[in-house]
């Protein structure tokens, strides 16, 4: 029986094409691969071969291996072979095949009728061509394969025809895509352009190898005062302050994001700016993007609203230090005229009093005086621990005269470098208003330890909190709560904290304040 051997490593496709050639006629013969392929027509009786339909893409050997190896042997040299393919549909693959001594080269998927056909044909074929050879008749054998041959040819011409139709589809379609393309580049580039030119913003473009200006926009030359001789001109032209890391960052090409900078004008006058960068390319050239946002007008308005800002506290400080010192002084004045009045006699009792208010004035301007910052502190490694125990009993107190408590809890925490009269100052100040704050049976919690490379001291009080208003205001010289308060507790407490590299957070809810003192902690060089 006449043999039709199908090459496909797909069980599928093989499975399909048995269906498609099931015939009385012939028998389909389905092998995985080339090796097997090869392996057949080795072993086997290759005389009914008909036709071998062969899979291009296979793993191990593919067609077109496997085509050559078997066209290699004489015996086999005569087998008509048809390429059948889902994927080498080139043209190059195509001449490859024929190449290879195909036949015939089809694209999946393959219609039936077509394939059966073909086979049929290949069939009737291999059938009339035994029977040739039988008589002898090798005249006509020599016409029907020369007859083969120009069907093949006329195929392949036919096929090669597609192929051509199909790249110049190809190729003009690459070319509308290019021509859009160009479009759409050139309108970005317009936009760009428009946008270069008439930002506010000081923008340049400057060579990315030697940073040489290539284009600046109105603005620049604007706020510079230069004009186009600025083009070609050395990078520093401006006289950018940059500090080293920006400075080497500027020249390595690394993007710069609002950087603090002073820059010169041709008039020699130093404007502040924001620089940022970004590298770019233009037409294939590396480039670097400058803008500049001036800036100077906004830093003198701001040195400005600081002075005014300055004045206006240096006023609320005198009128508050006024108003302190001018009760005990109106006091004192009061008695010297009574003392006047009644011959210079003075009792007892009145020049008590009249030392009370002096004592009291210099309390206050002692209190003034811790605020300044010039102030000498004798700092030196101090345990919190020690220095909280020696404070409670004063504490303790004060709470036990007002039916409050106070509680202790240590952590194990490192000496802190301090001031130890100035810390002993803060803690009874935050610690005596967190008493005044809280009503009869509250507790005030003092409590210390370790976070990372710091030392906290906490003091959290049970009060109604501190309202939003006013916890904006702690701290300044002055500001108090209290009928009889200077106002400068706690500002002194902030400029102790200031001496020490030591921070203030203040935490307040409807449940209590806790006011959070960080310290560096000591160490030992």
């Amino acid at each position: 029986m006449v043999k039709i051997l199908a090459v496909d490593d797909r069980p599928e496709n093989l499975l399909a094409l048995e269906g498609v050639l099931s015939s009385p006629d012939y028998e389909v013969i389905s092998l995985r691969s080339g090796e097997d392929a090869l392996r057949y027509l080795l072993l086997e009786e290759i005389g009914d071969v008909a036709v071998i339909l062969m899979d291009v893409q296979m793993p191990g050997l593919n067609g077109f291996e496997t085509v050559g190896l078997i066209k290699q042997r004489e015996r086999c040299q005569d087998i008509p072979v048809i390429f059948l393919t889902a994927i080498s549909t080139s043209t190059e693959h195509v001449r490859r095949g024929y190449k290879a001594g195909s036949i015939d080269y089809l694209f999946k998927p393959i219609d039936p009728d077509l394939l059966r056909m073909k086979v049929a044909a290949f069939v009737e074929l291999h059938r009339y061509y035994r029977k040739t050879i039988e008589q002898g008749d090798m005249l006509q054998k020599r016409a029907t394969e020369l007859e083969e041959s120009n069907r093949r040819f006329a195929e392949a011409d036919a096929l090669l025809k597609h192929q051509k139709e199909k790249l110049e589809t190809i190729v003009e379609e690459r070319t509308r895509d290019l021509l859009l393309s160009n479009i759409r580049l050139r309108k970005s580039q317009e936009r760009f352009k428009k946008m270069f030119m008439s930002s506010p913003c000081l923008i340049s473009i400057r060579r990315a190898t030697d940073l040489v200006y290539i284009d600046v926009n109105e603005s620049w030359k604007q706020f510079t005062g230069f004009g186009e001789e600025a083009i070609g001109n050395d990078y520093n032209l401006l006289q950018l302050s940059l500090d080293p890391a920006d400075h080497k960052a500027l020249h390595e090409g690394k993007a710069l994001r609002n950087v603090k900078v002073k820059y010169m004008t041709q008039s020699n006058e130093w404007r502040d700016g924001l620089l940022s960068t970004e590298m770019i390319d233009i037409e294939g050239d590396r480039c670097l993007l400058e803008v500049i946002v001036d800036v100077t007008e906004k830093v003198r308005y701001e040195k400005e609203m600081t002075r005014l800002s300055e004045l206006n506290l240096i006023g609320e400080m005198a009128a508050g230090i006024a108003h302190e010192i001018r009760n005990p002084m109106t006091t004192i004045r009061g008695f010297l005229q009574l003392s006047q009045n009644a011959g210079g006699r003075m009792d007892k009792e009145h020049v008590e009093m009249m030392l009370d208010e002096l004592d009291r004035a210099n309390s206050i301007i002692t209190e003034y005086l811790s605020l300044a910052k010039n102030k000498q502190s004798d700092i030196r490694p101090t345990s919190l621990t020690r220095l909280l125990d020696s404070l409670y009993p004063l504490i303790q107190a004060e709470a036990v005269m007002s039916g409050k408590h106070v509680q202790i809890e240590y952590g194990e925490c490192p000496d802190v470098s301090l001031d130890e009269k100035e810390i002993r100052q803060l803690v009874l100040n935050i610690s005596l208003n967190g008493l005044e704050a809280m009503g009869a049976g509250g507790t005030l919690t003092i409590r210390t330890e370790e976070e990372g490379p710091d030392v906290v001291l906490s003091i959290a009080d049970e009060g109604e909190g501190i309202s939003e208003d006013n916890l904006t205001k702690l701290g300044r010289p002055f500001f108090t709560t209290k009928e009889q308060g200077t106002g400068l507790g706690l500002a002194v407490c902030y400029s102790i904290a200031a001496r020490h590299r030591a921070t203030i957070r203040v935490d307040t809810g409807s449940r209590g304040t806790t006011f959070s003192v960080r310290f560096p902690a000591w160490r030992s060089a």
